[in-house]
Formats: structure tokens, C-alpha cells, sequence
């Protein structure tokens, strides 16, 4: 798809200021990965400073991965701001169902901020779907369904929804994406699944001049992630060095290479 390399060619020519609130586990990664895949990041997490962080941001990236009260807070603060100011929010919902903390947490992002994109796994998206868990800790099992389980949640929740997993879904409640690519190697680094809504927060920046659809930005970014994890892979003896050349692979990625074809349907 042509348009994704004008995208890209986009991004990187306008560095867009991608704000998060997020999980201090995979903040590092998080920062450097859209840093090499040309935006730049911001980590601002206190609620004292929540409205005036987000007001500098091209998109906000809300993760509930370490959510600790005041955490909420800030991310309710930051969300209501952004949404004001036509700003991007997209929500990880991480360990939606693990506990009492984090139900009510999804719960006050989703009635009071209103993503535009919710991005997470099968379990987490079945819990704000339907109010049942299926998951590990933090991770979530794969879903035989994850199409019709994309179209359903987007419809409910009025957010463009995408569930990530061995092939990755995206849908609006029109349309649906299905994504194939990547490698099973990426579920051996922590912060992989949650530098899928950072870049998600990059294609999505406000800044962007593009006539895509949500729905196409979003598979774009997992689109560009999948091919980048596929060719750190065929170079790299393990987890630890698939990290680094990870990072190498959305550095050097050319907008020209990030194309669909095969990759959608």
C-alpha cells in the first residue's frame, strides 16, 4: 500500500511527539523504539503535570502495566486533556482482568477518556468485551476468533479495537484487518506487545497527513513491526541480540519496504 510509505516518509520527516503514561518495566524500550522508528518519545507521569504535558503531544499512550493509583489519575487527567485538544489516545489495557485495580482502571479510561484505539490480547479484550478473564499474569491465550471478537468490542466500545497475537486483528466495528508476519520470538522480550500501541501512537500522531483510516494506520504499524521482527530474527542468536537488532531494523527500515501485499486480508 503506497500510502503507508508516504506514512512513514511522514513520520520521520516530522518526528512526532508520542506521550506516554506507561509501564515503567518496558519504558526504556519503549522510548528507544520509537526513537529508531523516527518519532520521538516523552514520559511524563505525574498527575500534577498530566494536562500540561499532554497539551505538547501528537498522541498519548495510556498502558496499565505497573498501574498504581495515582497512575490513574494522571492517565484520566491526560486523556480527558488530549481528547479536548483532538489528540490521539490509545489505551493497552494490560492484565485488564487481574485484578479489582486494574477493572476499575480500564473501566474509568474507557467511560471517561473514550479511546480512539484500544490495543491488547485476546484475554484482555474478552474482559472489556464481556467482563471474563483467560489470561496468565499480564498475558493473554490466543483466541480462535479474534476477527469476529475485534468486530464485536469495537462495535460496544466505540474505539477502534486490535488484538494482537500470532495473526493480529484491528477493526473499527465496520471493517476488519487481519495481519499476518512477525515472528514468535517477539513474545520473548518484555515490552514487545506494548511498543505495538507506542508505534500505534506514531502512525496515529495528529501532526500526520494521510487520507487512512484508523483501522489502516494502526495495521500499518503492525505491519512495519512484523517485518521488522522477521529480519532481526534471521540475524540474531537469541532474545537478547533480537532486541538490539530490533531496534537496528526499525532504524533502517525503508518506507518503500512497507508493503502490505500477502500481509492483509
Amino acid at each position: 500500500m503506497k500510502e503507508l510509505s508516504v506514512l512513514l516518509k511522514d513520520i520521520r520527516k516530522k518526528k512526532p511527539l508520542i506521550h506516554h503514561i506507561t509501564n515503567q518495566v518496558t519504558m526504556n524500550f519503549l522510548a528507544n523504539g520509537i526513537l529508531a522508528a523516527g518519532g520521538s518519545p516523552m514520559m511524563a507521569l505525574h498527575y500534577e503535570e498530566a494536562e500540561e504535558a499532554v497539551m505538547a503531544a501528537d498522541a498519548l499512550v495510556l498502558n496499565i502495566g505497573t498501574v498504581e493509583p495515582d497512575s490513574i489519575k494522571a492517565m484520566v487527567l491526560a486523556g480527558k486533556k488530549a481528547k479536548e485538544l483532538g489528540i490521539p489516545v490509545i489505551l493497552d489495557p494490560v492484565g485488564a482482568g487481574l485484578s479489582l485495580l486494574r477493572k476499575k482502571a480500564v473501566e474509568e479510561l474507557v467511560e471517561q477518556v473514550s479511546p480512539d484505539v484500544i490495543c491488547g490480547n485476546a484475554a484482555e479484550i474478552s474482559f472489556l468485551y464481556g467482563g471474563d478473564w483467560g489470561g496468565k499474569g499480564v498475558d493473554g491465550d490466543q483466541s480462535e476468533n479474534d476477527d469476529e471478537l475485534a468486530l464485536h468490542a469495537a462495535s460496544k466500545l466505540g474505539s477502534v479495537i486490535v488484538i494482537t497475537g500470532k495473526k493480529d486483528a484491528v477493526s473499527d466495528g465496520k471493517e476488519c484487518i487481519a495481519i499476518s508476519g512477525g515472528h514468535e520470538i517477539l513474545s520473548y522480550v518484555t515490552g514487545t506487545g506494548c511498543f505495538s500501541t507506542s508505534l500505534i501512537g506514531l502512525f496515529m500522531a495528529r501532526s500526520l497527513e494521510t487520507g487512512l483510516s484508523c483501522c489502516q494506520r494502526a495495521a500499518g504499524a503492525l505491519t512495519m513491526l512484523g517485518i521488522c521482527a522477521e529480519r532481526a530474527k534471521a540475524v540474531s542468536a537469541g532474545p537478547g541480540s533480537f532486541q538490539t537488532a530490533l531496534l537496528d531494523e526499525l532504524y533502517l527500515l525503508n518506507p518503500e519496504d512497507l508493503n502490505t501485499a500477502g500481509r492483509w486480508s
